[in-house]
């Protein structure tokens, strides 16, 4: 702040950056680098870190006055009007902001009483250009413009990104151009480069909900929540039928946990949706699915019913029936096995899935192939790429194009490993390319297709006669679902650490929006039932959602003072962070899989409560494998009750604690190997029946020799 106020804001601005690096939601730090970018004409820059200030402290007349200033000076008058008046309501008052308010109105006033939308005025000195200069320039511009749109639409995304920027630096108040040029940063994995272009195309196009829009739901998956909300009722209000808005307001209220907000929101923008499919993505009904997972109130049977809906979507106008696939039925030739995932880059379900196709790599019975559905890749995509037969990027395929390829690769068994979630390719499977396909590991729940023939699980994950019901593929009974590879940089483990404090000292480590109410009321029980326990709460961004964790928390009767809230910075840091940790907890009604199996690996067992639906048995999976089931509760009840054993048990726990990584690396579940084994005997045994003209049923895959 010294440099600051010095002048010397180029050593200024790399020290409020490393302090953002360690703490991003510091208030202070956010005030002064987002001051510090207005004032060097870097508006657009600086607009999310004094929200992220206001966010962080909204007592600071400061932070208010300075968001204001930067909300005018982008000529965003509306919203200075609107952000004007919820500061008053927080007791923002005196000279400063009445002489604000004046300037305001002043403001407003001279336009018409309407905001007016911005960009660069000239000064006295330039003259005005002709009309005839001003036509030629707006022909050059649409002329650009159709054609990095039908580069776009031809699906050219690395060319188009190069191309968008270009007309940018050539049109620098053409607001389409940034409007592209963000969407493109964003798909090609740039995002603090896509929110600078989006806040500059929100400045240029005030009145194109598409572009706020676009902000909005980037910041939503930034899980900047407070700041997505307001360009996202921006957009909104532009435009009260954008059906896209309508599902970027959808995710943000289901990750603040306002489940029937949520759903209202979400059902709105399929009523708005185009009925024809575009690419075969349906956002919106992929994020009403994934919605209902976390929503405690949902029954499994609604749940199924919901899918089926969608899956019927999915396959709406496609002949239920096709001609009879060319490939030779030979039961014991070698399989070619294709692989459709977005996911198979710097990704959770990496993870579970490089241990096995590195076990394949060069086996004699299986030739893999990767169809690759995300626009960008990464080193990890590239070490996958080493592993596999063939890996086709298919981003830019139409469904039927994609099912087309995979038809004409002659795959016998097509394995979707990514179900109702982002960039999934569910339409290409209804177009049935291959003889079987399956869904495995990338989504707790069912594809609700009926070209979808099997469900790859375990006992565990379903248990047996319990979740047939729910799924309209024939679920597949494996030794176990799948392995998991720890992270390489985990440190070793420590002991238990109440036997130094006394006292447990919960975790969780699960993502934004698995985190809700009826989470916190069931963690409650058990912090009343174990008084002298804390609770660490990491992963979640610390803006105004930790601040409704603490009031859920205050509400079932727990005390500021026993919470604990580490952001999210790297995966290093949060292993580390399980050397405070006793026993993790987790959410309901979506448990965690990969934060649990970096607990278990860190010596941390979790309780967790398996509930009826899909996703509620993802942790009980883990524990199941490992021969822990005594920390599996069946109820609310047992849940309490199992940690209240624990916390006068510690010296059981500390041992558990110690041998928890050598109970691991022995588990068979925990070998790549085994796993890879049984998936492949499972597979063979679905090829010999339709070899055989038999229809696909429910099997265990244990029971087949190997």
């Amino acid at each position: 702040m010294t440099l600051q106020v010095a002048g010397r804001v180029e050593l200024a601005e790399p020290i409020y950056r490393s302090i953002l690096e360690l703490e991003p939601s510091h208030g202070a730090a956010n005030h002064c680098l987002g001051m510090l970018l207005v004032q060097t004409s870097r508006l657009e820059l600086g607009l999310p870190h004094l929200l992220a200030a206001l966010n962080a402290n909204p007592e600071l007349s400061d932070y208010w006055l300075g968001y204001l200033e930067a909300l005018l000076l982008l000529g965003m008058k509306g919203e200075a009007l609107s952000t004007l008046a919820l500061a008053r309501r927080h007791g923002l008052a005196g000279r400063a902001t009445e002489e604000f308010a004046v300037r305001l109105e002043s403001q407003i006033a001279r336009n018409g009483g309407h905001p007016t939308p911005t960009g660069s005025h000239r000064t006295a000195d330039q003259p005005e250009p002709s009309s005839a200069s001003r036509r030629r320039e707006a022909e050059v511009i649409r002329r650009e413009e159709t054609a990095l749109l039908a580069m776009i639409k031809e699906r050219r995304f690395s060319e188009s990104l190069g191309v968008a920027r270009q007309m940018t630096e050539r049109h620098p108040e053409h607001g389409t151009a940034w409007k592209i040029l963000g969407a493109m940063l964003w798909a090609a994995d740039f995002p603090e480069d896509a929110l600078n272009a989006m806040l500059t195309s929100v400045r240029l196009l005030p009145g194109d909900a598409e572009a706020h829009g676009n902000l909005g739901s980037a910041l939503n998956k930034m899980q900047r929540l407070d700041a997505a909300v307001i360009w996202l009722r921006r957009a909104l209000a532009i435009d009260p039928n954008f059906a896209a808005g309508h599902s970027h307001m959808g995710t943000n209220l289901q990750l603040q946990g306002r489940y029937a907000e949520a759903e209202v929101s979400l059902r709105r923008a399929i009523e708005l949706s185009s009925p024809d499919f575009v690419d075969g993505v349906e956002t919106s009904h992929t994020n009403l699915l994934f919605m209902l997972n976390h929503n405690p109130g949902v029954t499994a049977q609604t749940l199924f019913d919901e899918h089926c809906n969608v899956g019927a979507y999915l396959e709406r106008g496609l002949p239920k029936s096709r001609p009879p696939h060319s490939n030779l039925r030979d039961p014991e030739r070698c399989l070619r096995v294709g692989f459709v995932s977005a996911d198979l880059r710097n990704h959770a379900v990496t993870s579970f899935v490089e241990p096995i196709f590195k076990h394949w790599q060069n086996h004699d019975d299986l030739r893999v192939s990767v169809y690759y559905s995300n626009p960008t890749e990464d080193e990890v995509s590239g070490r996958l790429r080493a592993y596999v037969s063939r890996w086709r990027p298919v981003f830019g395929l139409s469904e039927a194009q994609l099912a087309r390829t995979i038809e004409d690769d002659g795959i016998d068994i097509l394995i979707d490993l990514a179900g109702h979630t982002a960039f999934h390719r569910l339409r290409a499977f209804a177009h049935r390319p291959a003889p079987l396909q399956a869904s495995w590991l990338g989504y707790p729940a069912t594809t609700g297709l009926n070209a979808m023939d099997y469900y790859l699980a375990d006992r565990h994950f379903l248990p047996p006669a319990q979740f047939d019901r729910f799924y309209t593929e024939k679920l597949v009974y494996l030794p176990a679902a799948w392995t998991f590879e720890p992270c390489k940089a985990a440190p070793p483990v420590n002991s238990l650490p109440a036997l130094k404090s006394g006292s447990l000292t919960f975790g969780s480590f699960n993502r934004l929006g698995k985190i809700n109410e009826a989470t916190i009321n069931l963690w409650s029980q058990l912090l009343r039932a174990v008084p002298d326990a804390r609770m660490i709460i990491a992963g979640v961004p610390l803006e105004q959602r930790h601040i409704e964790l603490i009031d859920w928390f205050r509400v079932a009767g727990i005390d500021r003072d026993r919470l604990d809230f580490h952001p999210w910075t790297n995966q290093a840091a949060l292993l580390a962070l399980h050397f405070q940790i006793d026993m993790a907890l987790e959410p309901i009604p979506y448990s965690g899989c990969t934060s649990n199996n970096h607990a278990l690996w860190m010596g941390v067992p979790t309780l967790t409560l398996a509930g009826s639906t899909p996703a509620s048995r993802l942790s009980a999976a883990n524990l199941g494998q490992l021969g822990l089931e005594e920390f599996v509760a069946e109820s609310a009840a047992d849940f309490v009750a199992k940690g209240l054993y624990w916390s006068t048990h510690l010296d059981a726990l500390a041992g558990l604690r110690a041998g928890l990584r050598a109970r691991w690396r022995a588990a068979p579940a925990r070998q790549s190997a085994f796993v890879a084994d049984g998936i492949e005997r499972a597979l063979r045994h679905m090829w010999r029946r339709w070899c055989a003209g038999l229809p696909p049923e429910s099997f265990d895959a244990t029971a087949i020799p190997a």
